[in-house]
């Protein structure tokens, strides 16, 4: 197959769901391989409600913040595609061969410019990000270091005049610092995969109407009752409920990604 990116053409070897290469709403995740726990979670989170509304997710196949875009894709509708940096007999790192499989078996795509047996290098990589940003349509970027990977995404991202966006870092970590570098050369913060799809798209695609059909019975009354912006005591006092269950409830809510507090002691939903 032969890619357009920018002004020159690359020839492409694929294996899967080639199809999704014609998508009409394509996103890259991108990341640190050394991610943390806060970074993989908003990377799969933000993944799975981007593919719920049938926006193909490219990744790396790095591990790290790459591994969870591809995993949340495959929560959401499972339109993922990898972009490797070698061949297909050579598939890196050894320990996402799994992630390779899995993609390929849940209708996902997995494309190179190299040839089966040419082996993974490191020069490799940044060869491999130009695509990456060149399939998509913008780069969401979950961690960074100064120098990483990520952040030669993001150059190929502005140089091929596709949109940067980044999420909230702690200022502490050390992966905050390639996030703040990006903020300053003009990408965009943005904290909910809505915000990004209306941003992006200028769509107001409703995710949460996604998610209001997945709500645990246990949970209805307090989702339904959050919409109007209640206090925790106000909670308690509609659905009349200790506050010690009300909080196992908020908190579990929390957890499971259907609710956020906000300032003031109340609550909305995500």
């Amino acid at each position: 197959m032969l890619l357009q990116i920018k002004e020159y053409p690359i020839q492409i070897y694929c294996m899967g769901n080639v199809s999704l290469l014609n998508n009409h709403k394509t996103i890259a995740i991108v990341g640190s391989r050394d991610s943390t726990e806060y970074g993989r979670k908003y990377a799969k989170k933000f993944a799975k409600e981007l593919s719920k509304s049938n926006i193909c997710i490219i990744s790396g196949l790095a591990l790290g913040i790459d591994t969870s875009a591809h995993l949340g894709a495959m929560k959401g509708t499972g339109n993922t595609i990898a972009v490797l940096g070698g061949g297909f007999n050579d598939i890196y790192p050894k320990q996402n061969l799994w992630l390779y499989d899995e993609i390929l078996n849940n209708n996902g795509c997995v494309i190179t410019e190299y040839e089966e047996n040419e082996e993974t290098r490191k020069s490799n990589f940044p060869k491999r990000n130009r695509i990456i940003s060149g399939i998509a349509d913008a780069v969401l970027v979950i961690e960074a270091s100064t120098r990483s990977g990520s952040k030669i995404t993001a150059r190929y991202a502005r140089e091929q005049g596709k949109k940067v966006y980044c999420i909230p870092k702690d200022l502490d970590s050390k992966n905050s610092s390639g996030i703040n570098e990006l903020l300053k050369e003009g990408a965009k913060l943005i904290t909910t995969p809505r915000q990004l799809i209306s941003d992006l798209y200028n769509e107001k695609i409703e995710i949460e109407e996604h998610n209001k059909k997945q709500i645990p019975e246990k949970y209805e009354q307090i989702y339904k009752l959050i919409e109007n912006n209640l206090s925790k005591e106000e909670l308690s006092i509609q659905l009349d409920m200790n506050m010690e269950n009300l909080n196992s409830l908020l908190t579990m809510m929390e957890l499971e990604g259907l609710i956020e507090q906000v300032p003031g002691g109340r609550f909305k939903r995500k």
